[in-house]
């Protein structure tokens, strides 16, 4: 890594995400989030009154959870490695219902709550499993440690997974992470999926509802992490950019209106036409090695 930076502080949005995946059907959220929070403030999760605001972003990270699903169940991967995963428990789901090699990766902290989770997750609720998880510590901007990950696999090819991780990277950083997984995937074939393709737009989110403190501490930290900054002109320029890093775009996954579960804690009719203008600025897309 050309230069050192802490990112251990990103960290605790993945607990912020957690909460509001608790919200969906998404598997395992809500049974982590109950893993983590004492009862009481789990119960007051589920039954208070969330702002329009909180729900779209309810609806947002569902959204990019289910559309890299949706990417998987078309590529059909062997071998997986997910950067990054925070809370997310997509390993423990498909290794459940898939023979395949899931490596689970974060940074050493987190990947060491992980492991604990994901035991407990399995002890609770007695998940048998047909594939192979690993919970593993990763730090993506070390090359090193990325291709000693490699070894969990067998030959073949690979595809590396990340729901969030670019928006937290400058530029230089962001070329960095390429150069390493590019090498990865000319190597061993393979795809990239990632849910992190964001355009910058700091006022996409209504303003006709009450602002809570919740609200606003999370824009705090959006703002601390310059994660608007680090967002993309527009989705040329993301193309133009990966083009420049030899990827090319293979597939954009559209949006999943219909299995968006957060939609049902909204007290009016939500359209379509409304799910495309809250979620216009980000896309997932599976990027190949050219």
């Amino acid at each position: 890594m050309t230069t050192e930076r802490n990112f251990n502080t990103i960290s605790p949005s993945a607990r912020v995400l957690l909460l509001m995946k608790a919200l969906t059907d998404i598997p395992f959220a809500r049974e982590t989030a109950s893993l983590i929070l004492d009862p009481e403030a789990f119960d007051r999760l589920l039954q208070q009154q969330h702002s329009i605001t909180f729900l779209m972003r309810v609806v947002h990270f569902e959204n990019r959870y289910k559309t890299i699903d949706q990417m998987l169940d078309i590529l059909l991967p062997h071998n997986i490695l997910e950067l990054s995963s925070g809370f997310s428990c997509r390993g423990l789901a498909m290794a459940q219902h898939q023979p395949v090699i899931y490596l689970d990766t974060d940074l050493p902290e987190s990947a060491g709550n992980k492991k604990t989770l994901i035991t407990d997750l399995i002890r609770i609720h007695h998940v048998h499993r047909r594939g192979k998880l690993y919970v593993q510590p990763l730090n993506a901007m070390d090359e090193h440690q990325f291709e000693n990950a490699l070894q969990f696999f067998p030959p073949g090819p690979i595809t590396i997974v990340n729901e969030g991780l670019l928006v937290y990277l400058n530029d230089e950083e962001k070329r960095e992470l390429c150069r390493t997984i590019h090498a990865i995937l000319k190597r061993r074939g393979g795809h990239w999926i990632t849910g992190d393709i964001y355009l910058k737009n700091p006022d996409h989110e209504p303003g006709n509802s009450k602002v809570t403190a919740d609200d606003n501490r999370w824009k705090e930290f959006l703002t601390e992490h310059n994660v608007n900054d680090n967002k993309f002109g527009s989705y040329e320029e993301a193309e133009t950019f990966f083009n420049s890093c030899k990827f090319r775009v293979a597939h954009k996954a559209p949006t999943l209106y219909k299995t968006i579960s957060a939609l049902r804690y909204f007290s009016e009719p939500v359209t379509t036409e409304m799910i495309d203008r809250w979620l216009q600025f980000r896309q997932t897309w599976v990027l190949e090695a050219e």
